[in-house]
């Protein structure tokens, strides 16, 4: 059945959604491709990661040089199992479901580049200075930290739903990318703190970059997935949601990024007290993993009764609604002209044979 809210009649196209079991039950060469979409988003998207890329690789290239390979490639291993063993535990989801290997990886990759070089790169610092001049050291983590780096998680998160919107075309598939995205960052960012405080450890540099990555996995695990899947999944409820107006799309936006953005803030308060420092780690902490697995539970919940029909993993296919040629008017015979008479009363025109 088509999609009400993403087809379009009217532009041309519409949208369908066929079962993933019948899609493959053809050959290869008798049923539509998916792939990537490469439109404006998806050249946006490889744009970014690819400039991304350069720039977070000086990170890990300047660590190289000091502490040394050593401990940029123990931490970087760490990461690899890291992400291995989140994006496996992912996968088991009902709601992962139908989720391509390739689009997975992008997310993930995504997590390590864009939102990265976007959250540090850009305002970052200068919203941390901007704290310290008005005073309120406790926020300067909080609106430096949380606030670039969820809308950069974010931004990725709405590119690839429309990148790979042949496979994620449910509203919990932005939870899905969320989560991946998360993985990615949290990667990223456990693996550069691990290398750069780990040459404070009394013995050795890779003891201190297992103990820092132990410690970042115990306090706060993983915290981005949680944060970046609450706003995937207002991102994924605002596009693929049917029924719902703008106005509640948005609604779902703007809850969304919010929820995510306040468990990020409030995991980065700086508070002087050791009771207030616990007591907003493990109640920022908390409420996002609970709002998190209540969008799970949620989603799981509509996806089984889809699958239980059928209908689930879908794949989406965008077909071109073919135009009738324009059809011309039917030439009428114009019959040839006749005698031509005065026609009116009192003429004996009137009459062809007179009286």
């Amino acid at each position: 059945m088509p999609h009400d809210h993403r087809s379009r009649p009217a532009q041309g196209w519409r949208v369908l959604d066929v079962p993933r079991a019948h899609h493959d039950s053809y050959p290869p060469n008798q049923r539509p491709r998916l792939r990537p979409t490469w439109d404006v988003f998806g050249w946006s998207f490889l744009l970014i990661t690819v400039v991304s890329l350069v720039l977070s690789a000086l990170t890990p290239a300047v660590f190289i040089l000091f502490p040394g390979p050593g401990p940029v490639a123990l931490a970087s291993l760490y990461a690899v199992i890291f992400v291995a063993v989140a994006w496996f535990i992912l996968s088991r989801l009902l709601i992962y479901r139908g989720t391509p290997w390739l689009l997975a990886g992008a997310a993930i990759l995504w997590g390590m580049s864009g939102s990265f070089a976007i959250g540090a790169f850009t305002v970052s610092q200068r919203l941390i200075d901007l704290s310290y001049s008005w005073e309120i050291d406790e926020l300067a983590l909080s609106l430096g930290g949380a606030y670039p780096e969820e809308l950069a998680k974010a931004l990725g998160v709405w590119l690839l739903l429309h990148v790979g919107r042949a496979w994620w075309n449910r509203p919990w598939h932005g939870l899905v990318a969320g989560m991946l995205v998360g993985f990615g960052f949290e990667a990223f960012e456990n693996a550069g703190y691990a290398v750069m405080l780990g040459v404070y450890h009394p013995t050795s540099d890779l003891s201190g970059v297992s103990w820092m990555w132990l410690v970042r996995l115990a306090a706060g695990p993983l915290l981005h997935a949680i944060c970046t899947g609450l706003v995937g999944f207002g991102i994924g409820m605002a596009i693929y949601a049917a029924g719902l107006t703008w106005r509640r799309r948005l609604s779902w936006v703007l809850a969304s990024g919010l929820a995510g953005f306040l468990v990020h803030a409030g995991w980065n308060l700086q508070l002087d007290s050791t009771a207030a420092t616990v007591a907003h780690l493990l109640g920022s902490w908390g409420l996002g993993a609970a709002l998190l697995v209540t969008a799970i539970i949620i989603s799981t919940k509509e996806a089984r009764a889809l699958a239980a029909a059928g209908r689930y993993p879908a794949v989406s296919i965008y077909q071109r609604i073919p135009t009738a040629p324009p059809v011309s008017p039917p030439v009428v015979p114009v019959p040839p002209p006749g005698p031509q008479f005065d026609h009116h009363p009192g003429n004996p025109g009137w009459y062809p044979r007179g009286r």
